[in-house]
């Protein structure tokens, strides 16, 4: 009877810890993923985009993931792997569109550099040319009329 019980307890305990396990290997593995997201947000936050719609998202997996600890920590673990499997599949993709966002702030960043630049090169060649040209027209139009006052005043 005693080694049936052993037996039982055996077979009983040999899933749980299984489950214990497989349940830490996935909250383990989110953990990375979000801090493997985070860093993508980070440089993508540097690069100049606007990051809200990424913040949320990790928000909602570093959620799922407390949730996952918690459940983790009561003894859980299916439901503690499954919180932590959603948390990991709610960032599909993040990296992707966190690069596509920084990359595009960047070219945007790139494009307003480039039209303040010429735009403001434009700007200063235009003010200086029409400055040449209103000295040229007023310097021919007082010279051609002293020039009509001196010969007036000889006779």
């Amino acid at each position: 009877m005693i080694i049936t019980l052993l037996t039982l307890l055996a077979a009983v305990a040999q899933p749980v810890k299984a489950n214990q396990t497989s349940a830490a290997a996935a909250i383990e593995s989110a953990k990375k993923t979000i801090l493997t997201c985070y860093d993508a947000a980070k440089e993508a936050e540097s690069a100049g985009a606007n990051i809200t719609h990424l913040e949320g998202t990790l928000n909602n997996a570093g959620l799922l993931l407390s949730q996952a600890e918690l459940a983790y920590s009561k003894n859980e673990f299916e439901r503690a792997q499954s919180l932590a499997v959603q948390s990991q599949t709610v960032l599909n993709g993040f990296t992707s569109t966190s690069q596509s966002t920084g990359l595009a702030a960047l070219q945007q960043r790139n494009q307003d550099f480039l039209i303040n630049v010429v735009g403001s090169i434009i700007a200063t060649l235009v003010v200086l040319t029409a400055g040449l040209l209103a000295w040229v027209y007023l310097k021919r139009k007082y010279t051609t009329e002293g020039d009509q006052v001196s010969e007036t005043s000889r006779l």
